[in-house]
């Protein structure tokens, strides 16, 4: 196993290629890039001081993120935040004094808000995952062995029966065997119609290892992941929390009482590299308009959370790793019977629920035609572009989606 001083010479390999990708912040005041250039091209030994000017830069970035819409936020502030997060690192792991596991622990603090905040450089686009690796080979953390793995719906024939009779007009969503790419392109990507794929995941690791959570803990628990706080993001009490991995899992995930949390629409797979090796990108995600590459989002929570009746503007390929979840969907041409938000931000949202719609408060539902299904691990659900859905957790639930144009 690699000593501090190991991990230290390391991390110290990426200093070449971020010297050079200093051109990539030359926006940046006059006085936070000269202290980035004396930190990354001095010979001396950094120490704690030189560690409270690194973090000075890295609040002042912050306030400028904060100050306005995230959307407009200039690229330079995020990629100086991940430059003085990268200079950070490396004097606190060169000179911390606490014992390997605290250092390791606080490491992996600095390394995620440089890339919950920042940016990917274009000079070394990974440069924070990669430090993330590297600490992960001395990440010693001790933890329960206990059993962990998730447990299901008891009577599957049940849950089944009890969603068929709760649905107005309802018409199940077809279920079918890994069909070939002409069959999915031409019935029903062409169509834009929904479907559920089976048996077309079987191959995944993430099936076995993810019903573990001791496996998340062990690969990830001092990670730190921005989750949701509320039953659905339309609550007005709806907002997000900064917490780790084990933090997560001990008081949301297996804690079902009080205020829910949401691992929700979350690109944890950038963040943390070693969970994609779980996974593989469908090959059905072929079938596209542009050059852009696939989005690939987590959904970790407890049972119970809900997403409002909503729809995207790309197709979505929702994967079902982990637990079960009840997902009902409806036609674009439905979308004046679901009532969406009138408010601009919301109205992509719709304001009926179709577990339980309100037919005197919204009548014209009672035209819509929804689908519905009880998705099961080891399915994927097509969801058309613009097709609304709503999304509930029967259980613990671990969902991939791939969203692509």
């Amino acid at each position: 196993m690699l000593v501090m001083q190991d991990i230290s010479c390391k991390l110290e390999e990426y200093k070449a290629s971020v010297t050079e990708a200093l051109v990539e912040v030359d926006d940046t005041d006059a006085a936070s890039k000269a202290l980035l250039l004396r930190y990354i091209n001095s010979t001396e030994s950094t120490d704690r001081s030189s560690t409270m000017r690194i973090q000075a830069i890295i609040d002042y970035m912050y306030e400028k993120i904060n100050i306005g819409n995230w959307k407009e936020v200039k690229p330079y502030v995020r990629k100086t935040i991940t430059i003085a997060s990268y200079l950070k690192l490396l004097a606190h792991v060169k000179y911390a004094d606490d014992d390997k596991e605290t250092v390791i622990k606080q490491a992996f603090k600095i390394i995620d808000f440089g890339i919950l905040f920042g940016c990917p450089l274009d000079k070394e686009p990974k440069l924070l995952q990669n430090c993330a690796t590297i600490l992960n080979s001395v990440n010693i953390r001790r933890h329960s062995e206990k059993s962990n793995r998730l447990s299901y719906f008891a009577n599957e024939e049940d849950s089944k029966n009890q969603l068929q009779s709760s649905v107005i007009n309802g018409i199940p969503i077809e279920i079918i065997n890994c069909p070939s790419m002409e069959n999915f392109y031409k019935n029903y990507i062409l169509a834009e119609k929904p479907v559920i794929l089976d048996k077309c995941i079987n191959h995944w690791p993430a099936l076995q290892k993810w019903a573990d959570q001791n496996y998340f803990i062990k690969l990830a628990g001092p990670r730190t992941l921005s989750i949701e706080i509320g039953s659905k993001y339309t609550d007005s009490d709806w907002t997000q929390k900064l917490i780790t991995v084990e933090e997560f899992i001990d008081q949301y995930v297996n804690q079902n009482r009080g205020r829910t949390g949401y691992l929700a629409q979350y690109q944890l797979f950038d963040q943390i590299p070693e969970l994609k090796n779980d996974i593989t990108e469908p090959e059905y995600c072929s079938f596209t308009d542009s050059n852009e590459p696939v989005d690939i989002m987590a959904w970790y929570g407890p049972k119970g959370t809900v997403s409002p009746l909503h729809h995207d503007p790309k197709r979505n390929l929702l994967t079902q790793v982990v637990g079960e979840k009840k997902i009902f969907l409806l036609s674009p041409k439905d979308s004046e019977n679901v009532y969406p938000h009138e408010h601009e931000l919301l109205n992509n949202t719709a304001q009926v629920d179709p577990r339980q719609p309100d037919l005197e408060k919204y009548p014209m539902y009672k035209n819509a035609t929804p689908y519905y299904c009880m998705l099961k691990p080891g399915q994927m659900l097509y969801i058309p572009p613009k097709w609304w859905h709503f999304v509930e957790s029967m259980s613990i639930s671990f969902s991939v989606s791939f969203w692509w144009e």
